[in-house]
């Protein structure tokens, strides 16, 4: 049977997907996650690199996948990522050879220190003019490398790279069918990812470096606890103003208007281009969008509807991955990788 294996290794956790496809549709035969261990993903050391291939081998003899050909989500935060408008109708050669141009615009690296990748979003039939809509993706050859490395290491195989954020939009649009336009957001660890899509096609992308990690920080010097604590009561009591009589709300609001001014501020620019065009929904995917009281706070704060991601729409799984229900938010992206 074939199947496909999508691999998200996050700051604080692995996720493994793998899907089937036949013709009664998908179906989970596979998944699972594990801790990722400390500081391996953004380390040079050699035994942290192979702390982090042993988790990744034993994550995928855990969870009996035998399928060694993954795809898997490069940062956000350490890829460069450009919606390029006004492109030229041109034939394939001659456009490989102007998204070379257009890539020494944008890109802030020699050209010989990055892959640059690129995908058609709309061609000109269907922006309706002569030009084309271009995603322009660059990532440093140090990064693919080092996860290369990894996966050699853990006896994986890359079969494709993309953004976290593109993953998830991927594996969560198609949950909203009805809906024009969206937003997916993607709260991680360390970062907070955006992407605006319009009939399923990617608008607009930003990163922010704020996430989980900056709550919990914050947490931890407005009540004065140590780390483990302020994680503990921000996975506790998360964003809800009636909880502990608001302090962590009051503490965390700093990070959280940043979060949601970038949110603003992105829902803006898409809608000063695209006028007319609104954000209709925006769903809300990673770790810390499970956080108590996150989907209300930020469904308040944009007064646009909110709800948590679940990229298990669609997908047939069996029992013993009832447990799945809970977590979609954190494997949205997993589940978008292994949808490719």
């Amino acid at each position: 049977m074939n199947t496909t294996v999508g691999l998200d290794i996050g700051s604080h956790s692995i996720k493994l997907v793998e899907l089937s496809k036949d013709k009664n549709g998908l179906t989970v035969r596979a998944a699972g996650s594990c801790p990722t261990p400390p500081k391996s993903l953004t380390s040079a050391i050699s035994a942290d690199q192979e702390a982090l291939a042993i988790a990744i081998k034993k994550l995928f003899a855990d969870c009996g996948v035998t399928n060694r050909e993954v795809a898997i989500a490069l940062p956000e935060s350490q890829v460069i990522t450009r919606v390029l408008e006004d492109v030229p109708q041109l034939s394939a050669r001659e456009l490989t050879s102007a998204i070379q141009w257009e890539a020494e615009q944008y890109i802030p690296l020699p050209l010989a220190q990055v892959n640059v990748d690129f995908t058609i979003l709309r061609d000109a039939k269907q922006t309706g003019t002569n030009k084309m809509e271009v995603l322009l993706v660059a990532a440093p050859k140090v990064l693919i490398e080092k996860y290369v490395h990894i996966l050699e290491l853990a006896d994986v195989t890359i079969v494709e790279a993309e953004t976290e954020i593109i993953a998830a939009s991927r594996a969560l649009v198609r949950t909203v069918p009805t809906v024009k336009t969206v937003m997916v957001v993607s709260l991680g660890a360390q970062t907070t990812d955006l992407a605006i899509l319009h009939g399923g096609v990617l608008a607009f992308t930003r990163s922010i470096s704020a996430g989980g990690e900056a709550l919990s920080r914050a947490v931890a010097q407005g009540l004065d606890f140590e780390p483990a604590q302020a994680e503990e009561f921000k996975r506790t009591y998360g964003v809800e103003q009636d909880k502990l009589e608001g302090k962590i709300v009051a503490a965390t609001k700093p990070v959280m208007d940043t979060i949601v001014s970038e949110m603003t501020r992105a829902i803006a620019f898409y809608q000063e281009k695209y006028k007319g065009e609104r954000v209709e929904t925006v769903l809300l995917s990673g770790g810390t969008a499970r956080l108590p009281g996150m989907v209300v706070l930020i469904a308040k704060a944009l007064e646009i509807e909110a709800q948590l991601a679940n990229p298990w729409v669609g997908i047939q799984k069996g029992s013993q991955f009832a447990a799945l229900d809970a977590e979609g938010a954190v494997f949205s992206v997993a589940v978008g990788l292994a949808l490719r």
